[in-house]
């Protein structure tokens, strides 16, 4: 644990490194082009071609106490900056104020609007100034209902129409952002559609891949072993969540307006559920192996403790107290990578595609945080594409996540094939000494008279032995189709069924459908005691029976007690 420990540290301190490293070179690459060239003093799409987006050049003017109204806010000292093109925003009821002009040189009306980089803002509201006094032109936000909202689209925006040849002078007031600056860009409205568009796809395939494997783990996993799909439900279940809330769909989709106030507290709720889950199922997937050497589980353990320390903190007060639970949500998949990697170079096979998925994670969340906290230089563009990539987050964390998770969903069929072909091993082993045994009682008080009937002897034993582990391989094979009787086994044997019966009456003393009778009972005690499902019913129907009570019945004579009471029984790991 201690060298596990060092290891896990020296990675850390590497990446520490590159973070540092980076934004320096960057800095030094673009610092130079950035101020060569100030932004104008007023907006101008002119110059570009129709539908490109292009950084606002605005003054801008901090309200720390949000009480600065559109009746006073004229008279207040704006800043202006021309290489500026992010703006600090004052946490919980703080605004920023922007002032700005904007100059339509086209021969004919535009459109034109001012969206944010940043996801969660809980108001823009837009204003024209039309002699000395502020006009409301249009809201837009988290906050601001359906029936007075124009924006019908996920990324907050305000818009405004110019006449030919006019120039006018804008404020806009945002309030309640989720980072701690924004960046606002002036396009013309298709170039702000085809952004919106673009951003929706991503969100949307990110929700419609949680929901499918969320299904799709409750319907197949469940079949096999509880373990195996709630934890891991509960991880897409949060990372649905977690989507819906940051990229606004429960204002679009069900006309919810929750201020990010509230809705933070969800949001760090959500975080920690995820990661919580991610360890849970990384634990489960990485410790069930055969060397009691190779379960501990101290890691996750820990891993645990800390996740939930900083979630319970996070929620408790988001604002000032958030800050832990962001660093042990990128940390984790670093530690549960480490360890899946450890497991892999061992021989474990799902911890192969275990550590493919949290490398995906882990270069997501990685990436997620770099261009957090250093942001790309924001240019003019013509392309939709290119505004994403100035704000890649939203695209590396659904990308990494939809990786992460059908790599998962690799190791948890390894995981389930390997634990499939043990029981049925199980299974076949159970009904070979119970042929032993049945065999030594007929032979016990029988005598060899010599060493070639011995050897006879000997042959036969063989042969019949290989003749029963291929008749329960095929039993166990075909266990969930009802209709597999004495006919479908010889079929699959390739002998008739009178040899069938003829060789089982020898081999087990038993007819054909009493032999597949007895393979599917003890099918479903193995299933009973290592717990794959909870209900005598599922058990009945997972190994082929089609009355619950005539399995209890039979399960009852096969094993002197009834179904439910070995089901009360400690499970087998």
């Amino acid at each position: 644990m201690i060298r596990l420990s060092h290891q896990a540290v020296l990675f850390l301190l590497a990446m520490a490194s590159l973070v540092s490293i980076m934004p320096e070179q960057a800095g030094a690459q673009t610092g130079a082009e950035t101020c060569s060239e100030a932004l104008e003093p007023t907006n101008s799409l002119a110059d570009l071609p129709a539908g490109q987006l292009k950084p606002l050049s605005t003054s801008y003017f901090l309200d720390p106490e949000g009480n600065v109204d559109a009746k006073n806010i004229a008279a207040k000292d704006f800043t202006f900056a021309p290489c500026q093109t992010v703006f600090d925003i004052p946490s919980r009821d703080g605004a920023l104020w922007l002032r700005f002009e904007a100059a339509n040189a086209h021969a004919e009306e535009q459109t034109w609007g001012v969206a944010f980089l940043e996801t969660i803002v809980d108001e823009a509201a837009l204003y024209e100034e039309v002699d000395g006094a502020l006009v409301p032109v249009m809201r837009d936000g988290r906050i601001v209902p359906a029936e007075e909202n124009e924006n019908s689209s996920l990324k907050t925006a305000v818009s405004f129409v110019i006449a030919p040849g006019a120039r006018q002078s804008y404020y806009i007031r945002v309030s309640g952002t989720y980072a701690p600056s924004l960046t606002p860009v002036i396009s013309s409205a298709r170039m702000l559609e085809d952004w919106s568009d673009i951003f929706t796809i991503i969100s949307a395939s990110l929700l419609g891949f949680c929901a499918i494997m969320i299904v799709f783990s409750l319907i197949l996993f469940r079949r096999f072993d509880v373990r195996f799909y709630q934890y891991y439900t509960i991880y897409l279940f949060g990372m649905f969540c977690l989507t819906s809330l940051y990229d606004g769909w429960f204002i679009q989709s069900w006309g919810i307006t929750v201020p990010i106030e509230h809705v933070r507290r969800v949001i760090e709720f959500a975080s920690g559920l995820v990661m919580l889950a991610n360890i849970q199922y990384c634990r489960i997937l990485l410790t069930v192996d055969p060397d009691p050497r190779e379960r501990r589980q101290l890691v996750f353990h820990v891993l645990t403790g800390i996740g939930l320390a900083a979630t319970i903190w996070a929620v408790a007060d988001p604002w000032e107290a958030g800050t832990p639970l962001p660093i042990v949500f990128l940390l984790c998949p670093f530690v549960l990578l480490f360890v899946s990697g450890r497991k892999a170079l061992k021989g474990m096979k799902q911890a192969v595609p275990v550590f493919a998925s949290l490398f995906a994670l882990s270069l997501g969340l990685f990436s997620s945080l770099y261009f957090f906290l250093f942001p790309v230089e924001v240019v003019p563009t013509g392309s939709a594409f290119e505004v994403i990539m100035m704000r890649p987050i939203t695209l590396s964390y659904a990308s990494s996540t939809i990786a992460e998770g059908i790599f998962m969903m690799f190791a948890i069929s390894s995981m389930i094939n390997a634990i499939q072909e043990q029981r049925n091993l199980a299974v076949s082993e159970t009904v070979r000494l119970r042929s032993e045994v049945e065999r030594a009682k007929q032979q016990r008080n029988a005598e060899l008279e010599t060493i070639g009937s011995a050897t006879a002897e000997a042959v036969e034993v063989m042969a019949s032995r290989g003749f029963l582990d291929r008749a329960t391989r095929a039993v166990i094979e075909n266990i969930d189709h009802r209709g597999f009787g004495a006919g479908a086994l010889a079929s699959a044997l390739g002998i008739t069924e009178k040899t069938l019966g003829r060789r089982l009456k020898k081999s087990q003393g038993l007819a054909p459908a009493a032999f597949i009778r007895s393979i599917r009972l003890s099918y479903a005690r193995d299933l009973i005691l290592q717990r794959q499902f909870d209900t005598v019913a599922e058990i009945a129907n997972a190994s082929g029976f089609a009355s619950s009570s005539h399995f209890a019945k039979l399960y009852r004579e096969e094993f002197k007690e009834p179904p439910s009471k070995t089901l009360k029984t400690p499970a087998i790991a």
